[in-house]
């Protein structure tokens, strides 16, 4: 069984234990997803009180940026390959392959 490690907001280190993937990762760690009205703009916000941005409003300007250094939002940030952003979902993929789809409450 493979370990994925978690920094807490206090310090400490925590595993996830069913996390074999990334994506198992992210989803595990996740505690709410937000976009904007035009899907331009979402945040991930993480049970580690940390968030990782994404704005996606052309082609030629996409980014990801983590809150924090040091945190579950730079874990995944770092270890982001591609993401799209739309009306439909945001949708993460991971260097190993892997990847989470994230969906707003309408």
């Amino acid at each position: 069984m493979n370990l994925l490690n978690i920094l807490t907001v206090d310090g400490r280190v925590r595993y996830c234990r069913d996390c074999t993937m990334l994506a198992d990762l992210a989803q595990s760690e996740v505690s709410r997803y937000v976009a904007n009205a035009a899907f331009t703009s979402a945040v991930l916000y993480f049970k580690d009180g940390s968030s990782l941005q994404f704005v996606h409003s052309s082609r030629s300007n996409r980014s990801a940026r983590a809150s924090e250094d040091n945190t579950t939002a730079e874990k995944i940030c770092r270890s982001l390959r591609q993401f799209r952003l739309n009306a439909k979902h945001l949708q993460l993929f991971f260097e190993d392959g892997s990847d989470a789809e994230f969906f707003t409450v309408v």
